[in-house]
């Protein structure tokens, strides 16, 4: 057959696979991570039997994504699309080397029982879990799959792993408050409003995760001469309304919002609700400042996603999470939303705003 024969086939394969390298698993989007890509030639009859080997050798890897988010929710978007980014940064691309199974537990925990069965059901590689209800929702199955949780209080507490250091099994990930997160919380909200006497704190009290923040926050009330309350909010169909307004019933009450799925999932009914009853409130997280609330203290959530991403990686490299390390968040911010403090009629104290990493006008 000549050079110029029409009959004449070019086949070029791309085949990508991870680049097989020491990854740090503290932060998945280092410089240098790159993509492996390794081109193979051929002529001739190669045909569909040389496609078929090709898909053969390059098995995709199955991940499940546990989000305790509603899917029409940005925040669980960013959240999900950073974990991708992460992933594609350590050479792990969707449908190409790497399939994910998805499930919006939009604060349910009846969901997470649900999502946990069909994903483990699907035989994935890895699972991420975002939250402790889809973690102990796994957990409950059983499984030996693989599990990195992210923005998770208190694993060790909640059974989920041996230590931070040493979480033996087959679960390991990004935590988030300690305990100590309490009292801050408090202080910054008596800075906000000094005349505060009452706390009224909405929460899911059945969240075992947060019984020790819970429980700091009750330590600190003595010495600053507060009184604390629950305000029970386990589902949508609960009237928090209606107990936020017996507590804003009495003067110089504010407000500590738990970072509970369902708290998330009703942000906007609670900064409504507190505005009607002109409470001060603290946050948990930037986008509950962002959009409307009086101020925020916490982590930064997406960041444990982006790491989240290099202990996916390492796993599906054959590393065991019994080995990988609990890591914490590295980065707290404090958000204020002046228009929401003069919203409720709140002067907030220069010294405060000085503190602030954002102030929002």
């Amino acid at each position: 057959m000549s050079a110029n024969d029409p009959k004449q086939t070019l086949v070029m394969f791309l085949h990508l696979e991870p680049v097989d390298r020491d990854i740090d698993g503290y932060n998945p989007v280092q410089e240098g991570a790159h993509e492996a890509a390794r081109v193979h030639r051929g002529a001739g009859g190669c045909g569909d039997a040389a496609v078929s080997g090709t898909r053969a050798a390059t098995r995709l890897r199955r991940i499940g994504i546990m989000l305790t988010n509603a899917e029409s929710d940005r925040d669980g978007r960013v959240r999900l699309n950073l974990f991708r980014e992460g992933l594609e940064k350590l050479g792990w691309f969707e449908s190409r080397n790497v399939q994910f199974d998805v499930r919006w537990g939009a604060g349910s925990p009846e969901r997470a029982r649900t999502y946990a069965a069909e994903i483990v059901a699907a035989e994935c590689d890895a699972i991420l879990a975002n939250g402790t209800p889809p973690v102990a929702a796994l957990r409950q199955t059983k499984t030996s799959i693989p599990i990195v949780f992210a923005v998770v209080t208190d694993p060790v507490g909640a059974g989920f792993v041996q230590s931070l250091s040493h979480p033996g099994g087959n679960i390991t990930g990004f935590s988030t408050f300690e305990p100590s997160m309490g009292t801050k919380w408090v202080e910054l909200l008596r800075d906000a409003s000094p005349e505060l006497q009452r706390i009224g704190c909405i929460l899911d009290p059945a969240f075992k995760g947060f019984a020790a923040v819970f429980q700091d926050i009750e330590n600190s009330a003595p010495k600053l001469r507060l009184d604390i309350s629950r305000l029970v909010l386990r589902e949508k169909s609960d009237d928090i309304e209606a107990q936020v307004s017996e507590f804003g019933s009495r003067a110089n009450g504010g407000l500590i919002v738990f970072p509970t799925a369902i708290n998330d999932i009703e942000r906007r009914r609670i900064f409504s609700i507190a505005e009607r009853h002109r409470l001060p409130a603290i946050y948990p997280f930037r986008h509950f400042a962002r959009e409307g609330g009086l101020m925020a203290y916490g982590f930064d959530p997406p960041d444990l996603f982006r790491r989240s991403a290099a202990y996916i990686d390492r796993i599906l490299k054959g590393a065991k999470p019994a080995d990988l390390p609990v890591q914490a968040p590295t980065k707290f911010e404090l958000i204020v939303n002046l228009k929401a403090a003069k919203t409720i009629g709140l002067s907030l104290a220069p010294t405060l705003l000085a503190r602030a990493d954002e102030v929002i006008e």
